[in-house]
C-alpha cells in the first residue's frame, strides 16, 4: 500500500464529475497561461505513449504538482493535459501516487494535500473541535500555528487552516506550506487520543501520524535542496 493510500487522501481534484454540471471552460490568455499555469504538452503526449525519458518525466511531475497545488483549476487546455496524465497512470488516486514517487515539489505537494484531506475529513467533527478547545485551555498554541488559528475555535477552524495551507501552496511557498502542514499534523496527533473511542474518528491518530511522518520526510528533502 502506498504512503498516500494509507493516509486517507483520495482525490487530486482532477477527476471529472460522474454526474451533474461540469466546471465552465476557462480559456488560456493570449500568449499562453501566466505563472505556474504551464505544462509541456509534448511531454504529456510522449508520456501517454510511454516514450518519455526519466528526466523529462520528473520535470512533468513537477509541472503537474504545481498545477494541482493551485487553489483553482487552470485554464481548460491545461486542466485537460493534467487529466491525460491522470488517465495514463490509472486514475485520480494513482496520479497522486505517481507524483509521490518524485522527491521535491511533487512529493511535498501530495503530502501536504494528504494533510488537508485529513482536515476536511475530521476537522469539523464536534468531538475533534471540543478536543481542540480543551487543549487550548490547557496549553498555548504551538508557535507555528498561533498566527493561523482563530481566537475562538468553531467547526470551521481546522478546515480554514487547511485553506490557508493550500493558499500557501498556490503562492509557491513550498517550505512554509510544508512546515505549517507538519505542525498541523502534530496538532491532529495530539488531539487523537481524546477522540480515539469515538466511532468514525478512531483512526485519526494513525492517519495523522502517517501524515506527519510523510511530511517530515518530504519537507526535509525540499529544505535540503
Amino acid at each position: 500500500m502506498s504512503h498516500l493510500a494509507s493516509s486517507g487522501i483520495e482525490s487530486s481534484g482532477y477527476a471529472p464529475p460522474a454526474s451533474g454540471p461540469r466546471s465552465p471552460e476557462r480559456l488560456c490568455p493570449p500568449g499562453g497561461p501566466p505563472g505556474p499555469e504551464g505544462i509541456d504538452i509534448g511531454a504529456v503526449h510522449a508520456f501517454g505513449h510511454d516514450r518519455l525519458a526519466s528526466a523529462r518525466e520528473a520535470a512533468l511531475a513537477d509541472e503537474v504538482a504545481a498545477l494541482i497545488g493551485q487553489p483553482k483549476a487552470p485554464c481548460t487546455p491545461i486542466a485537460s493535459a493534467v487529466r491525460q496524465v491522470m488517465e495514463h497512470v490509472g486514475g485520480d488516486a494513482e496520479l497522486l501516487d505517481w507524483l509521490d514517487g518524485f522527491p521535491g515539489r511533487p512529493r511535498l505537494v501530495t503530502r501536504v494535500l494528504t494533510l488537508v484531506a485529513l482536515l476536511d475529513r475530521f476537522g469539523d467533527r464536534l468531538p475533534v473541535v471540543w478536543a481542540l478547545q480543551d487543549l487550548r485551555t490547557r496549553a498555548p498554541d504551538p508557535p507555528l500555528l498561533a498566527a493561523h488559528l482563530p481566537d475562538v475555535i468553531g467547526q470551521e477552524a481546522l478546515s480554514a487552516l487547511g485553506g490557508q495551507i493550500k493558499m500557501m501552496l498556490g503562492e509557491d511557498d513550498l517550505a512554509p506550506a510544508g512546515r505549517l502542514a507538519l505542525a498541523t499534523a502534530g496538532l491532529l496527533t495530539d488531539l487523537a487520543p481524546h477522540v480515539a473511542e469515538v466511532p468514525g474518528i478512531e483512526e485519526l491518530g494513525t492517519l495523522a501520524e502517517r501524515s506527519r511522518t510523510g511530511l517530515n520526510e518530504a519537507l526535509a528533502a525540499v529544505e535540503a535542496a
